[in-house]
């Protein structure tokens, strides 16, 4: 287990058990599986430089590629990923290709709107 400062507390919880982190200048949210949301005092830069196997999809958004269901392209400069929970989190424009291809997304070509199943029903 980790450990990390939030508010005055110290929260353990286990990178594998977060869904993604949302940043907001030098705080995080922390979303976890459970449904638990944690305020912590650290950016999203010293989640990312410890958690190597999360993916910065967007400047506010740090996501747990396990718990990806589904990515959505609506074109080439308009996408988001729709997570085990339900939650819709953009990706950048400039990050669409390199998220897409560290998800191991083949995209040929854009349709009007293609959504790429991530993970089966039954893995949720």
């Amino acid at each position: 287990m980790k450990r990390l400062a939030a508010a005055q507390l110290q929260h353990k919880f286990d990178p594998e058990k977060v869904l993604y982190l949302t940043g907001d200048v030098n705080y995080c949210s922390v979303h976890l599986v459970n449904g638990t949301v944690i305020l912590t005092s650290r950016t999203l830069k010293w989640y990312s430089d410890r958690w190597p196997q999360f993916m910065r999809v967007h400047k506010g958004h740090l996501v747990n590629p396990q718990h990806i269901y589904s990515c959505v392209v609506a074109s080439p400069i308009v996408a988001h990923l729709i997570m085990s929970d339900g939650a819709r989190l953009p990706i950048s424009r400039r990050r669409i290709i390199p998220v897409i291809d560290q998800l191991g997304i083949e995209l040929s070509t854009y349709s009007t709107q293609s959504s790429y199943l991530i993970k089966s029903e039954e893995g949720i």
